[in-house]
């Protein structure tokens, strides 16, 4: 990565650390809608717009940024479909599949989404179709790691489905019961990963905070 953008990105953390100290939130902004024309779709600078916007209590105009910025790193997630790829051809599976998942957790559209996870099948050995095509998912697949795919793509309903089959063969399996309330909580917020991702941002801004 050049050196020149990541000495620039200390500086700006550093500068927009220290406008929201002062609760100079506008001058935040506009110091990182300034990064964005030089970085369009810099994510630290979206996160600091949202994050400001939050701060000043405009929530409408928060989740805006939110899900443009969204909208940016589903498109930039791609990159890791191809060093799944990459992986896969040299026969690293456990490398690709981290790969596919981080494709999963940034990428929620259905296609793209769908494809990912038959790759994730089709190296753990798991056909995803019966002999007609049609879906055809095997009992044994329904795990909890399948629901963590599903809900970090967005797909909360499946998700669910998924946790409700695992809990009709095993109602005592704990990390199943766990996992299900945080997908409830997940559907209740409708952002899910997005809004995990922001929090963590501010929340690791507000520790150097206290450096």
């Amino acid at each position: 990565m050049d050196r020149t953008y990541l000495e620039g990105r200390k500086s700006f953390l550093s500068d927009i650390r220290a406008k929201m100290d002062e609760g100079l939130y506008d001058d935040a902004i506009t110091l990182a809608e300034e990064r964005l024309k030089l970085f369009p779709g810099d994510m630290d600078a979206c996160l600091a717009i949202a994050s400001c916007q939050s701060e000043m209590d405009r929530p409408v105009e928060a989740g805006e940024v939110v899900e443009q910025w969204h909208d940016i790193m589903r498109e930039q997630s791609r990159v890791y479909e191809v060093l799944g790829d990459a992986y896969n051809r040299k026969e690293m599976t456990k490398e690709a599949i981290d790969a596919y998942m981080r494709f999963a957790a940034l990428n929620t559209d259905p296609l793209a989404s769908g494809r990912v996870s038959e790759k994730i099948a089709s190296l753990q050995g798991i056909s995803t179709k019966d002999e007609d095509g049609d879906a055809d998912m095997p009992t044994d697949f329904h795990t909890v790691t399948l629901a963590r795919l599903y809900a970090k793509q967005g797909h909360f309903k499946m998700a669910g489905d998924v946790l409700d089959r695992i809990l009709e063969s095993d109602p005592g399996n704990v990390e199943a019961v766990k996992y299900a309330k945080h997908v409830r909580r997940l559907m209740e917020k409708g952002w899910g990963p997005v809004i995990d991702e922001l929090e963590r941002w501010l929340n690791g801004l507000q520790k150097k905070r206290g450096q």
